[in-house]
């Protein structure tokens, strides 16, 4: 019943929060995000420290729990066998997880601030090994704000200008996102990252332009 209820938030958060709708006309199943910037950000800030302590209570519970086993065991000498691996495997335990909290942290620099200063002091000791990071790929997505694109278009009169549709690069929003996967589009990446600073930092994109004035197919 538990479980039921949790889907059934999960699933009503979902529809509410980013306004699903079946377009029946369309037969099409709608969506866009019914939450600012600033609603996301007050509910990282608000949800981000007592998710520490649920992971606090959760890890204390299952080192508890595995104690109890070590005292479960027969034999002086397993036993205490058993006790130092515990204590060995807690201690390690306890220390990824507090060094953790660091890059947990991260995406709410308020509830980064707030932790111990100890933790953060542990973390820059252990930072070079990449004992602990955030996780993700890309886990901080650029253009937060608006992400910035590059926009090519081509003219025969040089009056009448057209946009130049790339097949995955976004573009027109009318359309439907491309299925990508397996294929890696190298074109249309690189031209994510081409438009995150200026030309000279990506020389291709000159060349390619170059090549489209002149035609050239490769």
């Amino acid at each position: 019943l538990l479980e039921l209820s949790t889907y059934g938030l999960l699933l009503y958060w979902t529809v509410h929060y980013f306004g699903l709708e079946v377009n029946w006309d369309k037969k099409l199943l709608d969506s866009k995000v019914a939450f600012t910037y600033h609603e996301f950000t007050t509910w990282l800030r608000t949800v981000t420290l007592p998710l520490v302590g649920v992971a606090f209570l959760s890890l204390s519970w299952e080192i508890l729990v595995a104690m109890y086993r070590c005292a479960c065991v027969r034999g002086c000498f397993w036993k205490l066998w058993a006790t130092l691996q515990w204590a060995i495997m807690a201690t390690a335990t306890v220390g990824l997880f507090a060094v953790s909290l660091v890059p947990f942290t991260y995406i709410d620099h308020e509830s980064n601030g707030k932790l111990w200063p100890g933790i953060h002091q542990m973390f820059g000791a252990v930072e070079r090994f990449q004992v602990v990071n955030s996780y993700g790929l890309f886990r901080r997505m650029t253009g937060v704000g608006g992400r910035p694109e590059v926009v090519l278009e081509g003219s025969y009169d040089g009056h009448s200008w057209t946009e130049i549709e790339f097949m995955y690069k976004p573009g027109n929003v009318s359309a439907a996102p491309a299925v990508v996967a397996p294929h890696q589009p190298r074109l249309d990446w690189q031209l994510w990252f081409a438009a995150l600073g200026p030309h000279q930092g990506s020389p291709w994109f000159s060349s390619l332009v170059q090549r489209l004035l002149q035609g050239q197919p490769d």
